[in-house]
């Protein structure tokens, strides 16, 4: 099997599990409601070689949803400790995703490109760059710079979102100059060895772009990209041989262009399917979410040979998107 290393850290698996949020298991004010060390500790111990916790908070007014894990407050810590140590107990290297979901947010006011000051975006960047320092002293082995899915700095390096006519906006150099004063400054404010990931946000609006992005960001310093959609709006889309998802393919498309380990993700719900993609050096790391959320031996059974419990595929949506407990595996695990 090949080793994957991130900043001379070594994954005992290239099965990683992606940043999930647990839905209503927080409070408002960013402390967990529900023990996450337990909840990321079997996974680790089922064999997951990575595990990128939630989407976590840097600040109250950027948060995706109102009841949301936070490290905007040194108060926050101990949270993030035990997790640490839970999945450090089992040889698995543990990060935490930083979002600011900018005019997403679940708050009152908008936060999207075009209402932020210079000051606003100066204080958003010390923000993540907090977090991010909070992260390293929980003990925890890096950060994941959340950059896809719609959210503030994704909306920052989209054409379809960015209209703004300053240094922060135009030209593609200009709209990514706001993640990468994040990059920067983390880097500068973190340990050599701590690790830095990238959810990249691909296909928005064009992959020629998203390729330039990609290889800014590994010469910038970036250990991981975990690869994932952006904003809708690309010209990009799989061959027809191809038998994953288009999600899936934008991952292996955008490893071809960089040296860097690179995850995929989206639909992956069978061991073979991992192998296939990992075996045939398509990809680095296979990013399994509801497969891990449904048997958190899921890694472990990769590597060793047994069938999974495997996702209900719930209509008409995920039901552990509303609460993790209504997830009917889940609920045979707890009852």
């Amino acid at each position: 099997m090949k080793t994957i290393t991130l900043n001379q850290k070594v994954l005992k698996s290239p099965i990683i599990f992606p940043p999930a949020v647990c839905f209503n298991w927080s409070d408002e004010m960013g402390y967990e409601t529900v023990d996450r060390s337990n909840h990321y500790g079997i996974r680790a111990k089922g064999g997951t070689g990575l595990i990128i916790v939630e989407a976590t908070g840097i600040m109250p007014e950027g948060l995706i949803v109102k009841k949301q894990l936070g490290l905007w407050e040194d108060g926050h810590i101990e949270q993030f400790k035990k997790i640490a140590s839970a999945c450090h107990a089992h040889d698995t290297k543990v990060i935490v995703q930083l979002v600011h979901a900018g005019s997403k947010s679940s708050g009152e006011v908008v936060h999207g490109p075009s209402q932020l000051t210079h000051a606003s975006i100066h204080e958003i960047t010390q923000r993540f760059v907090d977090a991010a320092v909070r992260a390293e002293r929980a003990g925890l082995d890096g950060i994941e710079i959340h950059g896809a899915h719609g959210y503030l700095l994704n909306q920052f390096t989209s054409s379809k979102t960015n209209l703004r006519t300053d240094e922060y906006g135009g030209s593609l150099e200009n709209r990514l100059r706001f993640p990468l004063e994040v990059l920067q400054a983390i880097k500068s404010a973190t340990s050599e060895s701590f690790i830095i990931s990238y959810r990249f946000g691909v296909n928005d609006p064009t992959f020629s772009e998203d390729i330039y992005f990609a290889k800014v960001l590994e010469e910038k310093g970036v250990h991981f990209l975990n690869v994932s959609s952006g904003i809708p709006y690309g010209d990009f889309t799989k061959p027809d041989a191809f038998e994953f998802s288009n999600i899936t393919y934008l991952g292996v498309a955008i490893k071809s262009h960089v040296g860097i380990p690179t995850a995929c993700v989206y639909g992956i719900r069978q061991p073979e399917q991992a192998q296939k993609l990992i075996d045939s050096g398509m990809i680095d790391c296979v990013a399994v979410c509801k497969g891990i959320l449904s048997d958190p031996e899921w890694a472990n059974k990769y590597h060793m040979g047994g069938s999974v419990d495997a996702c209900y595929e719930c209509k008409p949506s995920c039901r552990y998107a509303s609460d993790g407990f209504q997830c009917p595996w889940m609920k045979k695990k707890t009852t």
